[in-house]
């Protein structure tokens, strides 16, 4: 373990890239990964991995709801509950970030302090922590590094933001610039000529250095690019380990489990049921019982909110598009089949005892037939079936 260095996990957000799996009340952070943590709970194992010692990892949280999933699934990880903090969502993830170096320095001035989302995934391997190493060597010498990765899927490199960097015998290089979601011609390009990474989101500095950068500054609102503009020169460590932002149940559905025949994913505390489904994701929230006919790369999820049922069915190559079903039920409370469906076609959601209760989004699937019967115990149980044959 390292002593004087720290790990800063900014675990805000709104829970509106995974809806329903993911919600205002329960964001991605806290969602379940895999059978043994959550997002929030693998990221502390990957930086203990490196060398944080558990009681120098914070988690800056920005309400009551956050401060307690966080107290819930950290502690138990060795996180002391003092150094869960909880500021105003007004200062974002920048901001967040130098809030964070704020309180470390109170109690360790030498602090280098690892910054990183709390809702990716990362395969923290030899390579990764040869990375961190990099950046940690880098950061002693005052700089503000970036954690970079090497991807090599198109689709993958177009999600993200990319730092362009010169190529050196240095461990970390200089960064020249940025690219924020490039479109396809533009993403080709930069893989192909090869000084550029993405951008993990993860970033290494001394506390000190931060602060003294950003004396004077208004923290709240403080945008991300005005604050590496603010640090001057950046270096970047890139690496080649295993990456993913997390950030469509499609990219969920890459990194979980699957069968080993017809490659379904079930994810969720609830019961599932299955048939003739091959390639989808299939999520059941605790208490709820899920059937499924005939899906075929689409994503199926049936969770409660609000004590309301709710059933999202979205072909899991268009499930970017369910973030404006996520902004609509925030809204509004409610998702109308006709009002809140995307690209999608002949699909019935059929009478039952809870229909009025019921919220269903549809999102580029076809034939879809939706039915959700609440038992007399308190039970619910969903049949989505495609091609309509749907039956109680």
């Amino acid at each position: 373990m390292k002593s004087n260095l720290w790990t800063a996990i900014i675990a805000g957000g709104q829970g509106t890239r995974l809806f329903p799996i993911s919600h205002e009340h329960r964001p991605k952070q806290f969602c379940r990964l895999d059978e043994r943590n959550t997002f929030i709970q693998a990221v502390i194992e990957n930086f203990t991995k490196v060398g944080v010692k558990p009681t120098h990892i914070v988690v800056i949280t920005t309400n009551d709801n956050q401060t307690n999933l966080a107290k819930q699934q950290a502690l138990p990880r060795g996180v002391l509950s003092q150094n869960i903090v909880q500021i105003s969502p007004d200062y974002g993830y920048a901001g967040a970030m130098v809030k964070a170096s704020e309180f470390i320095v109170r109690h360790d001035p030498s602090a280098i302090v690892i910054n990183t989302p709390s809702d990716q995934y990362l395969d923290a391997n030899d390579d990764f922590a040869l990375t961190i190493q990099r950046a940690i060597d880098a950061a002693k010498q005052n700089h503000a590094v970036i954690v970079g990765v090497k991807v090599n899927d198109l689709v993958t490199a177009m999600g993200c933001g990319h730092a362009l960097y010169e190529e050196s015998e240095d461990d970390c290089f200089q960064v020249t610039g940025f690219v924020e979601k490039p479109s396809r011609e533009k993403a080709d390009q930069i893989m192909r000529q090869g000084n550029s990474a993405c951008n993990t989101g993860i970033n290494v500095w001394k506390a000190s250095t931060v602060i003294a950068a950003t004396e004077g500054m208004s923290l709240k609102g403080l945008e991300t690019d005005a604050l590496m503009r603010a640090l001057g020169d950046k270096k970047i460590a890139v690496g080649n380990f295993e990456w993913h932002d997390c950030g469509t149940l499609k990219s969920l559905y890459e990194i979980s489990r699957k069968t080993p025949n017809h490659k379904n994913a079930n994810l969720g505390d609830g019961e599932f049921e299955r048939n003739n489904c091959r390639g989808s994701l299939l999520y059941a929230s605790h208490g709820t019982e899920l059937r499924v006919t005939g899906a075929r790369d689409d994503a199926v999820v049936f969770t409660v909110i609000d004590e309301k049922p709710i059933i999202v069915v979205a072909k899991l190559a268009e499930s970017q598009r369910i973030k404006d079903l996520a902004d609509d039920f925030q809204r509004h409370k409610a998702i109308f089949s006709d009002d809140f469906s995307f690209g999608a076609r002949n699909n019935i959601v059929l009478a039952s005892n809870v229909s009025d209760d019921l919220t269903v989004g549809f999102v580029g699937v076809t034939n879809y037939a939706v039915y959700v019967h609440k038992h007399r115990d308190g039970a619910l149980e969903a049949v989505v079936s495609q091609q309509l044959t749907a039956q109680r």
